[in-house]
Protein backbone atom coordinates (compact mmCIF):
# COMPACT_ATOMS: atom_id res chain seq x y z
CA UNK A 1 0.00 0.00 0.00
CA UNK A 2 1.37 3.36 -0.84
CA UNK A 3 0.67 6.39 1.29
CA UNK A 4 -1.75 7.71 -1.35
CA UNK A 5 -4.12 4.72 -0.99
CA UNK A 6 -7.37 6.13 0.39
CA UNK A 7 -8.26 4.17 3.54
CA UNK A 8 -11.71 4.01 5.09
CA UNK A 9 -13.20 2.34 8.14
CA UNK A 10 -16.58 0.77 8.74
CA UNK A 11 -16.70 0.59 12.52
CA UNK A 12 -15.39 3.35 14.76
CA UNK A 13 -14.88 1.34 17.92
CA UNK A 14 -11.61 0.59 19.68
CA UNK A 15 -9.90 -1.36 16.88
CA UNK A 16 -11.03 0.91 14.06
CA UNK A 17 -10.10 4.04 15.97
CA UNK A 18 -6.68 2.70 17.01
CA UNK A 19 -5.87 1.68 13.44
CA UNK A 20 -7.14 4.93 11.89
CA UNK A 21 -5.16 7.11 14.32
CA UNK A 22 -1.99 5.02 13.91
CA UNK A 23 -2.20 4.81 10.11
CA UNK A 24 -2.73 8.57 9.82
CA UNK A 25 0.23 9.18 12.14
CA UNK A 26 2.29 6.91 9.86
CA UNK A 27 1.41 9.14 6.91
CA UNK A 28 -1.40 7.18 5.28
CA UNK A 29 -4.47 8.84 3.74
CA UNK A 30 -7.23 7.86 6.16
CA UNK A 31 -10.22 9.53 4.54
CA UNK A 32 -13.53 8.28 5.96
CA UNK A 33 -15.43 6.27 8.53
CA UNK A 34 -18.95 5.14 9.23
CA UNK A 35 -20.28 3.37 12.27
CA UNK A 36 -23.55 2.12 13.71
CA UNK A 37 -23.63 5.43 15.53
CA UNK A 38 -22.91 8.51 13.43
CA UNK A 39 -21.62 10.17 16.61
CA UNK A 40 -18.91 7.50 16.86
CA UNK A 41 -17.84 8.17 13.28
CA UNK A 42 -17.74 11.91 14.07
CA UNK A 43 -15.54 11.30 17.14
CA UNK A 44 -13.12 9.32 15.00
CA UNK A 45 -13.12 11.99 12.28
CA UNK A 46 -12.27 14.63 14.89
CA UNK A 47 -9.12 12.68 15.84
CA UNK A 48 -7.83 12.12 12.30
CA UNK A 49 -6.93 15.18 10.19
CA UNK A 50 -8.42 15.06 6.68
CA UNK A 51 -10.89 12.36 7.69
CA UNK A 52 -14.67 12.67 7.55
CA UNK A 53 -17.63 10.89 9.05
CA UNK A 54 -19.98 9.35 6.51
CA UNK A 55 -23.53 8.05 6.94
CA UNK A 56 -23.00 4.39 6.04
CA UNK A 57 -20.72 1.62 4.81
CA UNK A 58 -21.60 2.23 1.16
CA UNK A 59 -20.42 5.82 1.38
CA UNK A 60 -17.10 4.66 2.87
CA UNK A 61 -16.68 2.08 0.08
CA UNK A 62 -17.24 4.81 -2.50
CA UNK A 63 -14.65 7.09 -0.84
CA UNK A 64 -11.86 4.56 -0.20
CA UNK A 65 -9.57 2.19 -2.08
CA UNK A 66 -8.94 0.07 1.04
CA UNK A 67 -11.80 -0.47 3.49
CA UNK A 68 -11.23 -1.91 6.96
CA UNK A 69 -14.37 -3.53 8.38
CA UNK A 70 -13.92 -3.27 12.16
CA UNK A 71 -17.24 -3.84 13.94
CA UNK A 72 -17.76 -6.79 16.30
CA UNK A 73 -17.02 -10.12 14.61
CA UNK A 74 -20.68 -11.09 14.29
CA UNK A 75 -21.38 -8.03 12.09
CA UNK A 76 -18.50 -8.37 9.61
CA UNK A 77 -20.19 -10.65 7.06
CA UNK A 78 -23.37 -8.57 7.21
CA UNK A 79 -21.44 -5.38 6.46
CA UNK A 80 -19.65 -7.10 3.56
CA UNK A 81 -23.02 -8.18 2.12
CA UNK A 82 -24.54 -4.71 2.47
CA UNK A 83 -22.10 -2.92 0.15
CA UNK A 84 -21.58 -2.74 -3.61
CA UNK A 85 -17.82 -3.26 -3.92
CA UNK A 86 -15.70 -2.25 -6.90
CA UNK A 87 -13.64 -4.88 -8.72
CA UNK A 88 -10.07 -4.65 -7.43
CA UNK A 89 -11.03 -2.68 -4.33
CA UNK A 90 -9.39 -3.97 -1.13
CA UNK A 91 -11.66 -5.07 1.73
CA UNK A 92 -10.10 -6.20 5.00
CA UNK A 93 -11.54 -7.22 8.36
CA UNK A 94 -9.86 -7.33 11.74
CA UNK A 95 -12.06 -9.96 13.43
CA UNK A 96 -9.87 -12.28 15.45
CA UNK A 97 -12.20 -15.27 15.25
CA UNK A 98 -12.90 -15.11 11.51
CA UNK A 99 -11.07 -15.90 8.31
CA UNK A 100 -11.38 -14.19 4.96
CA UNK A 101 -14.47 -16.27 4.17
CA UNK A 102 -16.43 -13.66 6.19
CA UNK A 103 -15.84 -11.37 3.20
CA UNK A 104 -17.19 -13.82 0.60
CA UNK A 105 -19.79 -11.29 -0.61
CA UNK A 106 -17.07 -8.73 -1.37
CA UNK A 107 -14.91 -11.32 -3.11
CA UNK A 108 -17.88 -12.42 -5.25
CA UNK A 109 -18.10 -8.81 -6.51
CA UNK A 110 -14.42 -8.78 -7.52
CA UNK A 111 -12.88 -7.14 -4.46
CA UNK A 112 -9.56 -8.29 -3.05
CA UNK A 113 -10.20 -9.59 0.46
CA UNK A 114 -7.96 -10.06 3.45
CA UNK A 115 -7.69 -10.07 7.20
CA UNK A 116 -5.46 -7.90 9.38
CA UNK A 117 -5.61 -9.34 12.90
CA UNK A 118 -3.77 -7.22 15.50
CA UNK A 119 -2.75 -9.77 18.14
CA UNK A 120 -3.50 -7.47 21.04
CA UNK A 121 -6.44 -6.70 23.30
CA UNK A 122 -7.98 -3.26 22.92
CA UNK A 123 -9.44 -2.81 26.40
CA UNK A 124 -9.50 0.69 27.84
CA UNK A 125 -9.81 2.44 24.49
CA UNK A 126 -6.09 3.17 24.02
CA UNK A 127 -5.74 4.83 20.63
CA UNK A 128 -2.44 6.75 20.76
CA UNK A 129 -0.53 6.52 17.47
CA UNK A 130 2.05 4.17 19.00
CA UNK A 131 -0.42 1.75 20.64
CA UNK A 132 0.19 -0.80 17.87
CA UNK A 133 3.99 -0.46 17.91
CA UNK A 134 5.77 -3.75 18.52
CA UNK A 135 2.77 -6.05 18.12
CA UNK A 136 2.25 -8.89 15.68
CA UNK A 137 -0.43 -8.79 12.99
CA UNK A 138 -1.74 -12.07 11.59
CA UNK A 139 -2.49 -11.62 7.90
CA UNK A 140 -4.70 -13.46 5.46
CA UNK A 141 -5.23 -12.82 1.79
CA UNK A 142 -3.61 -13.25 -1.56
CA UNK A 143 -0.79 -11.18 -2.99
CA UNK A 144 -0.60 -8.32 -3.74
CA UNK A 145 -3.06 -7.38 -0.96
CA UNK A 146 -1.31 -9.54 1.63
CA UNK A 147 2.02 -7.89 0.77
CA UNK A 148 0.42 -4.47 1.19
CA UNK A 149 -0.97 -5.47 4.58
CA UNK A 150 2.51 -6.62 5.66
CA UNK A 151 3.78 -3.18 4.62
CA UNK A 152 1.09 -1.55 6.80
CA UNK A 153 2.12 -3.70 9.77
CA UNK A 154 5.75 -2.56 9.32
CA UNK A 155 4.68 1.08 8.99
CA UNK A 156 2.87 0.75 12.33
CA UNK A 157 6.06 -0.55 13.93
CA UNK A 158 4.80 -4.12 14.05
CA UNK A 159 5.61 -7.42 12.45
CA UNK A 160 3.41 -9.84 10.58
CA UNK A 161 2.80 -13.54 10.20
CA UNK A 162 0.83 -15.08 7.37
CA UNK A 163 -2.09 -17.36 8.17
CA UNK A 164 -3.16 -20.07 5.78
CA UNK A 165 -6.87 -20.74 5.20
CA UNK A 166 -8.32 -22.43 8.27
CA UNK A 167 -5.49 -21.33 10.63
Amino acid sequence: MDRETRIGFVGAGRVGTALAVALRAAGYAVVAAASRSYASAERLAARVPGHRALPDAQAVAEAADLVFITPPDDAIASVARSVRWRPGQAVVHCGGALGVEALAAAKAQGAQVGAFHPLQAFAGGKTAPDVLHGITFALEGEPPLRDGLAELARALGGRSVVLQPGD
